[in-house]
């Protein structure tokens, strides 16, 4: 099996902790690749840098032969109803799996984020993927540092008293386990739960198949 995760972020940098967190999770039972787009600044900022990224995400999903699956690996889903529209293959978001995961650990979450900027869109994404009745809102973390992480996580669980917490950064991927492990609740990063969830769809399909 090989997965493809998209970053539609311009940051190589991303790449680099999103590959290191895909084979932690991977642990060698199948193959990621991590690509970015290039048309778009280092972080995708609205719909417009969405619309910036479409092209290259779509080429991304039509050349892709060898994969089995892909990831949208920004937290805003960027063109991911696009993407499911040109590949009969898996292709998962991880704000969607992270909000989906979330709603089935606890009955409240509420979203990290880099951006107030940011609010409105993951208030959205909450109604769109069914989830907005559990999540309580998003604090902003002032950097991608863990600790800065850590500080918006505490806010959200002594404010609104939340059962989880959702990393809503691709940037925030390794910080899942050391904030977690200081704060005591469930703290959820999207893209281990896109590969679970990408690398689980293709065996499913695969079953149905035989």
């Amino acid at each position: 099996m090989k997965i493809l995760v998209i970053n539609p972020n311009s940051d190589e940098h991303t790449d680099q902790i999103m590959k290191r967190k895909a084979e932690e999770i991977a642990a060698g039972a199948y193959e990621v690749d991590v690509k970015h787009v290039t048309a778009t600044p280092k972080l995708v900022g609205g719909a417009y840098d969405d619309f910036l990224a479409a092209p290259e995400m779509v080429e991304f999903v039509q050349n892709g032969e060898e994969y089995d699956a892909f990831i949208t690996a920004c937290h805003g889903d960027p063109n991911l109803d696009l993407l499911k529209k040109v590949t009969k293959k898996p292709v998962v978001g991880i704000a969607q799996a992270s909000m989906k995961v979330a709603s089935m650990m606890g009955n409240t979450f509420a979203v990290v984020s880099p951006s107030l900027n940011s609010y409105s869109g993951k208030a959205a994404l909450a109604r769109k993927y069914h989830c907005n009745e559990l999540f309580a809102g998003c604090k902003i973390a002032k950097s991608n540092e863990t600790e800065d992480i850590l500080e918006a996580a505490r806010e959200a669980k002594r404010d609104w008293n939340v059962d989880c917490i959702v990393l809503g950064c691709a940037n925030y991927v390794l910080a899942d386990k050391p904030v977690e492990k200081e704060l005591g609740i469930p703290v959820i990063d999207g893209l281990a739960c896109a590969l679970f969830m990408a690398a689980g769809l293709v065996k499913y399909k695969a079953y149905k198949e035989q």
